[in-house]
């Protein structure tokens, strides 16, 4: 008879889990790899072989730096020739559990569906095929994030900063870029709105392309290097905050992945940032606006902090660093990856096409709302 074979391999792109052992029981034991110098671990994401109803045990699932959000998480699964689909895992003793599914077919598993980056190609493409376009690419070391830029092109305009994907791991954050990107294009009123936006889909493209949850290839989180003492030791940050200065910036929506959290929210600050009521009034237009267009959103929904952010974290993060920098009105969006509750409290999974279509919302609020 002959014998299935078992293995483990890496994609190309975003690679995370290795093998650690084959359980007696047939069971393919996985470890999720740490990101450097931080151990920060959530995101996974690789390829496995073994006969069919195998369990895939991820083994340091409990150890993990959101060890909550398991409770909820999906592992989506996508055979050869087949689209994505979602596997509810079993999470207990701080392991969490899955089958193998599709015989001895080399099966990807991930925390959510990875962005085809061909993708992000064409949108360039697209992007700068318009009369009010531009396109910077990523540089060869790929510490320049790509930006694409849209919008009226009247030096006077507000300045609108879309950065996405800050962490390597948050994967809905750049199907969230693709859904605003196409949004903008499929609206003829940007370019006559009074406002140029210039949209970063991959901020942290060494740390994605590593398979890491939050750093660069060299273990920087991004989102803690935003001050003025940090920045240049993190040249994904530096490179942003260079062309925000020649640009200037009237607004800012970052835009994160939550791990832990069931539902879409705002990370508000201005209670220990005292920002100034115009500025409340621009992010508050704007979340009116996304509220009702789309039914993941429900005004005021916060995240829930339980003491007070200190000073050096405040500094060291995009939004509040970039409200102090350039006076503007910012907005930190976070978005589920499993499991989750929209604005009625209606449950579902959320999907890439979830987080598209919350950027197309988001897009047509900047131009409309704002």
């Amino acid at each position: 008879m002959k014998r299935q074979s078992v293995r483990l391999a890496r994609p190309a792109k975003s690679p995370n889990g290795l093998l650690r052992a084959c359980a007696d029981d047939g069971a393919l034991e996985v470890e999720i790899e740490p990101d450097p110098l931080t151990g920060t671990r959530q995101w996974f994401h690789f390829r496995a072989q073994a006969p069919d109803g195998t369990p895939i045990r991820m083994v340091d699932a409990g150890r993990t730096s959101f060890p909550r959000g398991w409770e909820t998480a999906n592992v989506w699964a996508r055979a050869p020739g087949t689209p994505w689909y979602a596997l509810q895992p079993e999470y207990e003793d701080g392991i969490l559990t899955f089958p193998h599914g599709g015989a001895e077919a080399m099966t990807v598993y991930a925390l959510f569906p990875t962005y085809p980056i061909n993708r992000l190609a064409g949108i360039a493409e697209r992007t700068r095929a318009c009369p009010d376009g531009d396109v910077v690419a990523a540089d060869s070391a790929l510490r320049r994030a790509p930006r694409l830029s849209l919008g009226d092109p009247d030096p006077a305009a507000r300045q609108i900063w879309i950065v996405c994907t800050q962490h390597g791991g948050e994967q809905p954050s750049l199907w969230f870029a693709d859904g605003f990107i196409a949004g903008l294009l499929s609206m003829r009123a940007r370019a006559t709105s009074g406002k140029r936006f210039h949209v970063v889909p991959l901020a942290n493209p060494t740390g994605m392309f590593a398979g890491h949850l939050r750093t660069t290839d060299t273990g920087q989180d991004p989102n803690r290097h935003w001050s003025d003492g940090e920045a240049q030791s993190c040249p994904e940050v530096a490179t942003l905050l260079d062309a925000m200065t020649a640009t200037g910036v009237d607004f800012l929506l970052d835009v994160h992945t939550d791990f832990e959290m069931d539902h879409v929210y705002l990370d508000v600050l201005d209670e220990w940032m005292g920002t100034p009521d115009d500025l409340v009034s621009a992010r508050e237009r704007f979340e009116s606006g996304l509220a009702a267009r789309s039914p993941d959103v429900a005004f005021s929904s916060r995240f829930p902090w339980q003491s007070p952010p200190t000073p050096e974290l405040l500094a060291a993060m995009c939004a509040p660093s970039v409200e102090r920098r350039f006076g503007a009105a910012t907005v930190t969006l976070e978005m589920p990856v499993g499991r989750y509750r929209n604005a009625a409290g209606v449950e579902g999974d959320w999907t890439p096409e979830h987080a598209r279509a919350l950027g197309r919302a988001a897009a047509t609020a900047l131009v409309n709302d704002l």
